[in-house]
């Protein structure tokens, strides 16, 4: 990844813990999302992404391990309450969904988490607020707007810290892996030139 590119995606990681406005958070932690999934697959269009981000279980297992349980807890009775929908397709059917194909019929679950281990929900929420903030009618319950909002950045801040700490691990394992060859080279491959360019020299 190119390095200017990997520290804008870390740095407005950053700046969402700075802000106290939810709305501005969401979107920072957002832009810094999906930056680091095109990062990897810069042809392919979000919602295949999304899609095999689901499918990722030692992230998902990572995640679940990580989260702080009464967040979902919370948002699962919030979304049982009233189910978050999608304003900017009323045809949704990724919900319960971590295929690429979309499902027969719009799932019955539509909008509800089925469990605190919900992954591929969680990750479908947070992606259904994202459209309707970006994309939707405002709707006139400034409260729901503000809880929906609240709930993607609290979801997604964490999944970021996951990511962003394995993509410096693999930065840093690769700058130890380069250092791995050039050490060995110094210690034995230089002499061996020198004595070999004296050799050489002798033999003039």
């Amino acid at each position: 990844m190119d390095q200017k590119y990997w520290k804008s995606i870390k740095k407005w990681h950053e700046r969402t813990k700075e802000e106290k406005d939810v709305f501005i958070q969401f979107i920072l932690e957002y832009i810094s999302f999906i930056a680091f999934l095109k990062s990897k697959n810069p042809m392919i269009r979000d919602r295949p992404l999304i899609q095999k981000l689901k499918r990722y279980e030692n992230l998902k297992k990572k995640y679940l391990e990580e989260m702080d349980k009464r967040i979902i807890e919370t948002l699962m009775n919030e979304l049982e309450r009233d189910p978050i929908k999608n304003v900017t397709m009323l045809d949704d059917r990724y919900w319960d969904n971590d295929t690429n194909r979309k499902l027969a019929l719009i799932s019955s679950n539509d909008g509800k988490l089925r469990s605190m281990d919900d992954f591929t929900n969680i990750i479908e929420f947070i992606y259904r607020a994202r459209n309707n903030l970006f994309h939707g009618q405002k709707s006139l319950n400034y409260e729901r707007d503000e809880i929906i909002v609240k709930y993607g950045y609290k979801l997604l801040h964490p999944l970021m810290e996951i990511v962003l700490n394995y993509e410096n691990k693999s930065h840093n394992g690769s700058k130890k892996h380069i250092s791995n060859y050039i050490l060995p080279f110094i210690i034995i491959g230089l002499p061996v030139i020198v004595a070999n360019f004296i050799l050489f020299i002798t033999f003039l």
